[in-house]
């Protein structure tokens, strides 16, 4: 049975490109936590109906929403997913393609009231009717803004013919659409342009104040540093160069600020915490913290240097700042156990770069046979 509901669809442009031209491995993730973004800035308790790649089908039955709770709920998702891009941008550590361009995505909506009927097949709830497509239609529109909420006039004249109280930078467009099989579609669409400046700052990640006077180790490796600080930030890399090393655990798909990862060997596990990340021309500095079973907290610098058509690695290992919370003898016995530890890092370390080198010179012939 049809039924009068609001059809709401936020859509991020820039989708197509954005897989297309970057690498897939990372832009789903990021296009997923778009997604979920929006689904958690779903103010107005709609009905998720379909997720459909860079969109989402929202439908609320009944009366449809005061044209100042529509806008509050744009305003509120479009807030939420440029604050989330920021956060993605500050947090990056990752340099390829789909990781730097993330912010180039954008949001737009669509609103329409109209029909529609819910038909069960096996165990989904899908929306069809007329429209539910004209909402999808609208979606390919000729209007030059990037970021905006489109209305049609099929819910403008759901709403009171006397001026609703709206915020100061809400200005109204007309505009209008003709589709195939359908009559013209009036619209009054909002450029979300001036919210922009409502998204907030987030604060950038200071470096550590580490002496970095000398370094432990260091190496050149015949290959390209975005490869190589790919492969030094990528968590499964590990797998392939540390010897022992038995699984990954608690891992994210993609490394960022404050990220986190448990190597797992047949005597211990070492927590890794991504603490900063700055690329410069280049250069490129990765700092992550270890903590060897809980007790024993270790920082690793790692140091990159374009050097001719390859890479200069350096790295330098500090053991963690004591709290000093702890009594003064057991502050002093810390001490000497993670002093100890961190020489038998130190030497366990240099192998594995090594064998670091040998898989990113690998990759890079490998690389240079696919071009």
């Amino acid at each position: 049975m049809e039924t009068q509901a609001l059809i709401f669809i936020p859509d991020i442009s820039g989708y197509t490109k954005f897989v297309t031209e970057t690498e897939s491995r990372h832009s789903k993730h990021i296009i997923s936590e778009l997604i979920e973004v929006v689904l958690n800035s779903n103010s107005l308790k709609m009905v998720v109906s379909e997720i459909e790649g860079d969109a989402v089908l929202f439908f609320r039955k009944g009366d449809p929403p005061a044209l100042p709770d529509l806008i509050s709920q744009a305003k509120k998702m479009f807030i939420d997913f440029h604050t989330h891009l920021k956060i993605i941008q500050r947090d990056n550590v990752c340099q390829c393609g789909a990781c730097r361009t993330a912010a180039n995505l954008s949001l737009k909506f669509i609103a329409h009231y109209g029909l529609l009927e819910e038909v069960n097949i096996q165990n989904f709830t899908k929306i069809m009717g007329s429209d539910v497509i004209l909402a999808h239609r609208l979606l390919k529109n000729r209007i030059n803004d990037n970021e905006y909420l489109l209305m049609t006039d099929n819910y403008i004249n759901t709403q009171k013919s006397e001026a609703q109280k709206l915020e100061p930078w809400v200005q109204f467009k007309v505009h209008s659409e003709k589709f195939t099989n359908f009559e013209t579609v009036n619209i009054k669409y909002i450029p979300l342009s001036a919210v922009i400046k409502e998204v907030p700052d987030v604060t950038k990640f200071k470096r550590p104040d580490y002496d970095y006077s000398t370094a432990d180790a260091s190496i050149f490796i015949d290959a390209p540093i975005l490869l190589v600080h790919q492969l030094l930030t990528d968590y499964n890399a590990k797998l392939e160069y540390i010897p022992d090393l038995k699984k990954l655990k608690n891992n994210k798909p993609i490394n960022r600020i404050n990220g986190t990862h448990t190597c797992v060997f047949d005597d211990l596990e070492i927590h890794f915490v991504t603490e900063f990340n700055e690329v410069k021309e280049n250069e490129i500095t990765y700092i992550e913290e270890a903590a060897i079973d809980n007790r024993y907290v270790f920082i690793s610098d790692y140091k990159l240097k374009e050097e001719g058509k390859g890479t200069r690695l350096t790295v330098k290992f500090f053991p963690s700042r004591f709290s000093g919370k702890e009594s003064f003898v057991k502050n002093l016995i810390n001490r000497l156990f993670t002093r100890i530890a961190l020489s038998k890092l130190k030497s366990t370390a240099l192998k594995n770069l090594n064998n670091f080198k040998e898989l990113c010179e690998r990759k890079a012939t490998e690389a240079v046979g696919k071009s």
